[in-house]
């Protein structure tokens, strides 16, 4: 892909913590930007093993449900790069206090998933890494919206003059669609 495109690796849980600091050994050569989940998101003292063993920053969170779950986290030792999920976690409100307890360690944030809505609350983050952006997500959001926010010159900003998060719900595709 080049030198000028930053590359993000995923492993979804997928490894024990010996496999995954082999694994960035490998990711190595490649100047990975971040090592996401790489092992079960519960095991916090792994995360922090493959975290001090490997130079690639470990990002997760996304299956983080609570505040309380976020300290352990954070305070473990288990991330570089903190990724809340505002759907996974209860709200706006809940996502930021994550946010700023992340600020408080000096982690940025990455927020997972739900990029129509985290792109506002980013707009609130000082310590924002970046907003990530699902394909499969987006198509979704282009089904149920009537309009979204367009990116211009590889940067998405929201609606800046519309209430709330600047989403309106296609009724056709509520009818449609709704269950």
């Amino acid at each position: 892909v080049g030198d000028d495109v930053a590359v993000y690796v995923d492993a979804n849980n997928a490894y024990y913590p010996k496999q995954a600091i082999y694994m960035a050994q490998e990711f190595g050569r490649y100047q990975v930007g971040w090592f996401e989940e790489p092992v079960l998101a519960d095991d916090i003292s792994g995360l922090a093993e493959v975290r001090r063993a490997i130079d690639i920053p470990v990002a997760g969170g996304e299956n983080e449900y609570t505040k309380y779950g976020f300290k352990a986290l954070i305070s473990g030792g288990g991330v570089d790069i903190v990724q809340p999920d505002v759907a996974r976690m209860g709200g706006i409100t809940e996502w930021l206090k994550v946010a700023h307890m992340a600020h408080a360690f000096d982690l940025p944030v990455a927020p997972h998933a739900m990029e129509q809505v985290h792109l506002h609350l980013a707009c609130a983050t000082p310590n924002l890494k970046l907003v990530e952006s699902l394909d499969f997500l987006a198509e979704t959001d282009r089904l149920v919206y009537v309009e979204l926010p367009q990116q211009k010159d590889g940067m998405l900003s929201p609606f800046p003059d519309r209430p709330g998060l600047g989403l309106e719900l296609d009724p056709y595709a509520v009818e449609k669609w709704a269950v």
